[in-house]
């Protein structure tokens, strides 16, 4: 009896560890995700190629952007999606379009 025990706890714990690395992992990805958005916002927000720049980072990420907002408050948001380990993970940001500095 001890062997049938052992073997399910073993399983048990196998799970468990497994499971639990991979939710780390795609935490791990999903702040990636998150910092690529921002990065992708701030470039762009300077009158970068925010795109561009995305794919030297992260090229399997999925990057878009948008122009949003009025002359007298322009806005970027950027979404950035990702493979997940477990799921796609998201990550967006918005930021203000900076002044030309005329």
């Amino acid at each position: 009896m001890n062997t049938v025990e052992g073997a399910i706890v073993l399983t048990a714990m196998t799970l468990v560890a497994g499971g639990a690395a991979t939710g780390l992992i795609t935490m791990s990805q999903a702040a990636a995700a998150q910092s690529l958005a921002r990065t992708v916002a701030r470039a762009e927000a300077r009158g970068g190629d925010g795109v561009a720049l995305a794919r030297e980072i992260d090229a399997t990420a999925a990057v878009s952007t948008s122009h949003e907002g009025g002359a007298d408050a322009p806005l970027v948001r950027v979404k950035v999606t990702k493979d997940g380990a477990l799921f796609d993970v998201h990550g967006e940001a918005v930021t203000m379009v900076e002044p030309d500095g005329e």
